[in-house]
């Protein structure tokens, strides 16, 4: 059977390193936008806690796009069509968001003001995940309409990788041509996130992967030799960022730039915890982890829901109030996000399946 397609169960392993991913970014976007309103933020340990361990080193943004790989190899629409298609709304989606998240509320200032400031346009086009992540649908699809397989489109995400690391703030003008180039290529902080060249590394990783699993008998097998190769790699990677400092092999520690070397290293804690969550299903009913693989099949709403209170309470308590919450309570305001955000896209996600019936 080594040719033949085994059809596992659902990858609930999969699930939970989502919910991981969800849970620890939720905390890093509260800290990030609502600690930097202490005077001091960047050398307070509590705001680099949620910028680095849950923001960085924690399965988040590359953990998201590892499972996107993965979920488009066992998806019943991963035509290049259907790709393509989900890929324009993603990234249609991000601009949505952006208005709903701070570009309703620069928008508004700016018309009582009389005098939009250049922040506003910021808020209004700053690239997401959800632009990346639609990029990579449409590429992925583009891919597949070549006939490319899993491996040759890795192959692909390594040489691009390759190529964005040392390309990294190398080439930059107008504010218009960064901010184009910049869904590409890094040209400038502001203007690039989560840039194509350096980040589809992830995708095609999680492609591979879920071909590879996909013809896989012995799924113990298979995680057990993973453990073993990717958790020496995580802890050295762990090791070395804690003596060099975080995101050392990525030019001027800028994560939206991760270099190739970089992102070996955060895919490798992505793969640590993917085989450790196999095993932990292995000696706990999955139902009792009912609630995260919910959270899973829910990410999309729950990430949008979240960022929009989130961009709600920054720009009415802390812009326009003037509040600066204590760190206890942006910590604990994120796992009260959390829960609320999770239990929103149940409901509305319940009540859409209702609709259809």
């Amino acid at each position: 059977m080594k040719n033949a397609e085994i059809q596992p169960a659902r990858l609930y392993e999969l699930d939970l390193l989502k919910a991981l991913a969800i849970i620890c970014m939720i905390l890093c976007h509260c800290v990030i936008r609502l600690g930097l309103h202490q005077p001091g933020y960047e050398q307070d340990v509590r705001y680099w806690i949620g910028d680095y361990f849950f923001g960085v080193y924690m399965a988040v943004a590359h953990a998201f796009m590892f499972a996107m790989g993965v979920g488009i190899v066992y998806s019943r629409k991963s035509s290049p069509a259907d790709l393509i298609r989900r890929g324009i709304r993603l990234y249609v989606l991000g601009f949505v968001l952006n208005f709903f998240r701070y570009g309703i509320y620069a928008l508004i200032d700016g018309l009582i003001e009389g005098e939009f400031m250049a922040e506003t346009v910021y808020a209004l086009i700053v690239q997401d995940i959800l632009h990346f992540a639609g990029l990579a649908l449409i590429a992925t699809g583009l891919f597949k309409r070549l006939k490319l397989k899993e491996k040759h489109i890795f192959i692909i995400g390594v040489i691009l990788s390759a190529i964005g690391g040392p390309l990294a703030f190398a080439v930059q003008g107008s504010y218009v041509a960064n901010y184009l180039l910049g869904h590409f290529i890094t040209t400038t902080e502001e203007c690039s996130c989560f840039v194509f060249f350096n980040w589809y590394f992830f995708v095609g990783a999680g492609l591979l992967f879920g071909a590879i699993l996909r013809r896989t008998e012995d799924r113990d097998r298979l995680y057990g030799r993973l453990l073993c190769a990717a958790g020496p790699v995580m802890a050295l990677y762990i090791v070395l960022s804690a003596a060099v400092g975080p995101l050392f092999l990525t030019k001027n520690g800028w994560y939206y730039a991760v270099s190739l070397p970089e992102a070996a290293g955060l895919l490798s804690i992505d793969l640590t915890l993917l085989g450790a969550f196999h095993f932990l299903l292995k000696k706990a009913d999955v139902p009792r982890f009912s609630v995260f693989i919910t959270m899973s099949r829910n990410v999309k709403q729950i990430y949008c829901i979240h960022w929009c209170i989130l961009g709600f309470v920054d720009s009415i308590f802390c812009y326009l109030l003037g509040v600066v919450f204590p760190w206890a309570v942006i910590y604990l305001f994120g796992i009260v996000l959390t829960v609320l955000a999770a239990w929103i896209a149940k409901r509305w996600t319940e009540r859409k399946r209702l609709e259809k019936v």
